[in-house]
């Protein structure tokens, strides 16, 4: 399923997704991906969590949001984390259907993704990351961002874990990330 794009003439199929389910249940995206509010109220999103400061106010209107805005290239912090992870977790449970944004759709929403799935989806940490940067075309979360969920969600990351998920990456930005900041990340405590 996917979000169209706005453009000038009104709303058209984007060349790539916009919007990607990681289950029936479950979407990422960027902020600015979120589009018009009629589009977005047609896919039945009871709540969202926003990883940014920057949302549309009617979103508030139309489904529970929580902000819980964090820098991108840091560690989460562990307060934030398992507040959000909390909040996830009881909508999860409650049967709603929940999207996850951040500025661009490819580190923080993913990663609060990966650790959903793993607390909710029954699968290890690694499994989630592996399925979500496999069904997220552009995922390419940070790996302090990375390696601090996985720590919280007790299933730290060692170095050729984390590594080998990089190197998994299909379409790898111009920004790779460097052997010497995976191994930082996962010495952060």
């Amino acid at each position: 399923m996917r979000i169209c794009g706005l453009n000038s003439s009104g709303w058209r199929p984007a060349a790539e997704p916009l919007l990607y389910y990681i289950r029936d249940n479950l979407a990422v995206c960027g902020f600015h991906h979120i589009g018009r509010r009629e589009e977005f109220e047609s896919h039945g999103f009871r709540a969202q969590l926003q990883c940014t400061g920057a949302y549309d106010p009617w979103l508030a209107e139309c489904v529970e949001v929580l902000t819980t805005p964090f820098d991108d290239g840091m560690a989460i912090p562990l307060d934030l984390f398992n507040r959000a992870q909390g909040w996830l977790g009881t909508r999860w449970d409650s049967g709603s259907k929940i999207l996850i944004s951040c500025a661009a759709g490819q580190s923080r929403s993913v990663t609060m993704a990966i650790a959903l799935l793993k607390r909710k989806g029954g699968l290890t940490f690694l499994e989630a990351t592996r399925d979500v940067v496999d069904r997220v075309p552009g995922a390419y979360p940070h790996p302090y961002v990375l390696a601090s969920a996985a720590r919280f969600s007790g299933e730290p990351l060692q170095f050729e874990e984390l590594r080998s998920i990089y190197e998994s990456v299909r379409d790898v930005p111009r920004y790779p990330w460097t052997l010497e900041l995976i191994h930082d990340a996962v010495r952060v405590k």
